[in-house]
């Protein structure tokens, strides 16, 4: 393991959008081409779809869409600039959810012409889509759509239908993209993933996924050879709230690099909407390993109580290497309230005997969390947006905020 490096974190906050109406969705990407990442948001309430500009911070509609959940970007057209896949009509709940109740689409960037309307383009039908990713799970000739209802056609803790979405021949023409069912019985209150090419070191250039569900953190990835998809249980997560909550395992995760391994842990936030930090680690070294191999499961930390619903304040967990050491830190976002509310930054001493150092490094409220090299420094920096959801959760000032990395040293520039 690479000698840790213990420096203070310390971000500045720039507030791009405050007094928000709506607020679930935030992700980091490059809308208009210019090297500079932007910001795209949305909110299940009024559904309104934003991308706001670097530096500026200029905001434009993208679209307005009955309950947006989820969303992932890449070029779908071809044209070089990146689109939006999206999934929306949700439903009234995830405990309410109908088969009409959950639709896909694609949203075509305009290009150039930043301020043109982004055309709606229809993918698919599937109840209670709550994750979508792109990639090539399958094959390397075409873009591909993961989709992860959070729950089953039969109920919340009944088996998701997990659907693979290939990219048409002629996407602006399509009438929808073909899907087939990639998993049908083994997932259950699937809320997190985590995709990487997780066989890269085997030679597979194939895309595959860690995911947070009931049953705890597993390796879903499609075998060429077999045909067929592999599922992997690498940890259970948390069992003991169950009785109370009706929650378990795993609610959110993301995968992070110490030396020379790529995925050397799992940071977790757990159960569903969980109150429960944990970190999963390798028993022994197997750089570059995901399956086959043992993970010890370590509980750093318990924001509070579960509430009356059930549930605790964290919502997402992300890493990165913030300080520059060649190391992931973890990022974990609380939606609140206080104490329990904003971004929490851990640290390694020691992945394989799960000892950490945490610090408090944003105080607003945090569904979820984005990160990239907002400012340009070579420096990695995060962005959140609150969780206010009319009917459901209110946090107190909502807000967009860029938090720019004002701690690691800056890389040398020629």
């Amino acid at each position: 393991m690479a000698q840790a490096r213990m420096i203070a974190p310390r971000f500045e906050k720039v507030v791009v959008a405050d007094k928000l109406k709506d607020g679930y969705w935030i992700q980091a990407v490059d809308i208009n081409g210019d090297g500079k990442p932007d910001i795209v948001t949305s909110g299940l309430a009024l559904g309104e779809v934003y991308w706001y500009e670097n530096p500026s911070w200029k905001r434009r509609l993208i679209a307005t869409l009955p309950k947006p959940v989820a969303m992932d970007c890449a070029d779908i057209d071809g044209d070089g600039y990146p689109d939006i896949a999206i999934s929306h009509d949700y439903g009234s709940c995830m405990y309410h959810c109908k088969p009409e109740d959950g639709k896909i689409s694609w949203l075509r960037n305009p290009g150039r012409n930043s301020d043109a309307p982004w055309e709606q383009h229809f993918i698919a039908d599937l109840m209670a889509t709550h994750r979508v990713r792109l990639g090539q799970f399958t094959q390397t000739t075409d873009l591909e759509l993961l989709a992860l209802p959070v729950v089953g056609p039969r109920g919340v803790h009944e088996p998701i239908t997990v659907t693979l979405y290939t990219k048409p021949a002629d996407v602006l023409k399509a009438a929808q993209w073909e899907g087939r069912v990639a998993d049908n019985t083994s997932y259950r209150v699937i809320h997190g993933i985590w995709p990487d090419k997780y066989r890269a070191k085997h030679g597979s250039p194939l895309d595959s996924a860690l995911l947070a569900s009931e049953e705890g953190v597993s390796w879903f990835a499609y075998d060429p050879q077999q045909r067929r998809w592999h599922v992997e249980l690498l940890g259970n997560g948390e069992l003991s709230e169950a009785a109370t909550t009706h929650f378990k395992g795993a609610g959110n995760l993301a995968a992070g690099r110490v030396g020379n391994d790529p995925y050397a842990y799992i940071a977790t936030v757990e159960p569903f909407h969980g109150n429960t930090v944990a970190v999963y680690s390798k028993a022994g070294p197997a750089p570059g390993e995901i399956g086959g191999i043992e993970w010890n499961r370590t509980v750093l930390d318990v924001f509070g109580d579960p509430n009356e619903a059930g549930e605790g304040a964290g919502h997402h967990v992300v890493t990165g290497d913030f300080d520059g050491d060649g190391d992931d830190e973890f990022l974990v976002a609380l939606r609140g309230p206080m104490p329990w509310q904003g971004v929490f930054y851990y640290k390694a001493v020691d992945v394989m005997n799960g000892l950490w150092v945490k610090t408090r490094v944003a105080t607003v409220s945090a569904a979820r969390i984005a990160v990239a090299d907002f400012d340009g420094d070579g420096r990695l920096d995060f962005a959140t947006t609150g969780y206010y959801t009319p009917g459901y959760f209110l946090c107190e000032d909502p807000q967009v905020a860029v938090f720019l990395n004002r701690f690691a040293k800056e890389p040398v520039k020629p």
